[in-house]
């Protein structure tokens, strides 16, 4: 897909800071389309984009929430109805839960993933449902709150199992659920407790206890996947750790912890926050741990860079956020061409621009100099992207 042009001006926001350039980006770049959605990430070298992508809108609507706290201007704010109508006009499947990712010739793409092949990941309902109802909070539009319900009961009534687990996929073509041992996030398993956060908030709005033990329930499972160390097990196989789903079972315990107030879940949380940062060094962390080796493996991204050190902010972890912070800044993007200074790269070898690893790190470089922005309890809907 070949570039947008974005309607809100560069002179919106002033400062150059990493969080300003990064700012600047997601609202400027073009990673956000004409019609709302946003992209997956921005191709250097090709000079276009990638698929539309269902669970980073959703990110992208938390982010620009985000943004308009931060920075207060409405234009923030305006992005994100945008992201929601692309959720509400494209994304939504009559099921209850959304599509996944939009593909420039969606019918020739995997059908594992485009619009086309109509299967729906949880996770990625679970994330629009988090950006919808905060959008529902600080609007009041009803609308928003009714598709939040929509997602929310998809997910429940149709996903969750008896042990609060969710199941990873529904095949909408032919009415049945879906998992496999393929992929991290093709597995029913503790990352799921992510999708709580969208679910306690819908309590907190609708005071239905549906909603309430939904949520509670995901989040019971996730602990029984914990080891005695902190780390969440991601592939029951071989009981190896990969740390992108291990922050957002971390994530979700922490925040809905926080917003029910069960301190098991946040103990649970900082336990896994002190596994990782135990295994962080000068050189930041990376991606996959093995139990058997007791080494990571050498691929490093930086969107678990920007969760461990948004994590660590949290729970007050003080050593080695300088380092990990370090870490973080040096995948930002400094080229001036094609607009994409100020984007965050997914890894070292990568020429991708990457929409979510920039609002992770947008939001976790901004926490390490607002930190009061994380612990406002009425205003946790501003915490995690």
């Amino acid at each position: 897909m070949k570039r947008s042009q974005s309607n809100v001006s560069e002179d919106t926001r002033v400062g150059n800071s990493s969080v300003d350039l990064a700012a600047k980006w997601i609202a400027s770049s073009g990673i956000q389309s004409d019609q709302g959605g946003f992209f997956a990430w921005f191709n250097l070298q090709d000079e276009n984009y990638s698929y539309l992508y269902s669970e980073i809108t959703g990110y992208g609507i938390t982010s620009l929430l985000f943004l308009y706290k931060l920075f207060g201007e409405e234009a923030f704010v305006d992005k994100a109805k945008q992201a929601a109508h692309w959720i509400t006009s494209r994304s939504m499947h009559p099921c209850g839960g959304v599509r996944t990712r939009l593909f420039d010739d969606d019918e020739m793409a995997d059908t594992s993933y485009s619009f086309t092949g109509e299967k729906v990941f949880s996770f990625d309902t679970g994330m629009v449902l988090y950006g919808i109802v905060n959008l529902y909070k600080l609007t009041g539009n009803a609308e928003y709150l009714q598709v939040s319900e929509t997602l929310a009961d998809f997910l429940i009534d149709r996903m969750q199992g008896q042990d609060g687990s969710l199941s990873p996929v529904y095949d909408a073509k032919k009415g049945e659920v879906l998992e496999s041992d393929d992929k991290w996030s093709n597995r029913r398993s503790g990352f799921h407790a992510k999708v709580s956060m969208g679910l306690a908030d819908l309590y907190r709005i609708k005071r239905s206890n549906k909603y309430r033990d939904a949520a509670v329930r995901l989040c019971e499972y996730a602990v029984t996947t914990q080891d005695e160390s902190g780390r969440f097990i991601t592939d029951n196989t071989d009981k190896t750790t990969h740390l992108h789903p291990h922050c957002y079972s971390a994530e979700g315990l922490w925040y809905t912890g926080t917003l029910l107030k069960i301190t098991s879940f946040i103990e649970s949380a900082k336990k896994a926050t002190e596994w990782a940062f135990a295994n962080t060094s000068a050189n930041g962390i990376n991606e996959l741990y093995n139990p058997l080796t007791k080494t990571f493996n050498t691929s490093q991204r930086s969107d678990i860079i920007a969760q461990v050190l948004r994590l660590g902010i949290i729970f007050s972890i003080g050593s080695k956020i300088d380092e990990l912070k370090s870490v973080l800044l040096a995948y930002q993007y400094s080229g001036e061409d094609m607009g994409q200074k100020g984007g965050f790269l997914y890894d070292k070898e990568s020429q991708c621009v990457n929409s979510w690893c920039t609002m992770f790190a947008m939001q976790a470089l901004a926490s390490c100099q607002h930190r009061n922005l994380i612990f406002e309890e009425e205003q946790l809907i501003y915490l995690l992207i």
